[in-house]
C-alpha cells in the first residue's frame, strides 16, 4: 500500500472522514468477483471512474470499502 498521506480530514487532532475504496470485477457471466487492482482510491467516484474506463465489454465492477472482511475476502486471493 502506497502512502497515506493526505487522505485523512483532520480537525483538532481529531480524524473526522476516512474512507478507502478499492474495485473489483467480474465477467457478467462469472458468478465471483475478484480484485482488479490493488490501487486504493480515496474517493468513491475516483475509484468508480476508475472501473469504468478500464473494464472491457462484457466486465462488470464494483467499488468497496476497504475494509477488514473486504480485505480478508478479496485483496487476499488463494
Amino acid at each position: 500500500m502506497g502512502s497515506l498521506r493526505g487522505l485523512f480530514t483532520i480537525d483538532s487532532f481529531n480524524i473526522i472522514n476516512m474512507h478507502l475504496y478499492f474495485i473489483v470485477f467480474k465477467n457478467k457471466t462469472d458468478k465471483d468477483y475478484k480484485l482488479f487492482t490493488n490501487t486504493i482510491f480515496d474517493k468513491e467516484k475516483d475509484a468508480d471512474e476508475f472501473g469504468k474506463k478500464s473494464m472491457k465489454r462484457g466486465y462488470e465492477h464494483k467499488v468497496l470499502d476497504y475494509s477488514k472482511e473486504n480485505y480478508t475476502r478479496y485483496w487476499n486471493e488463494k
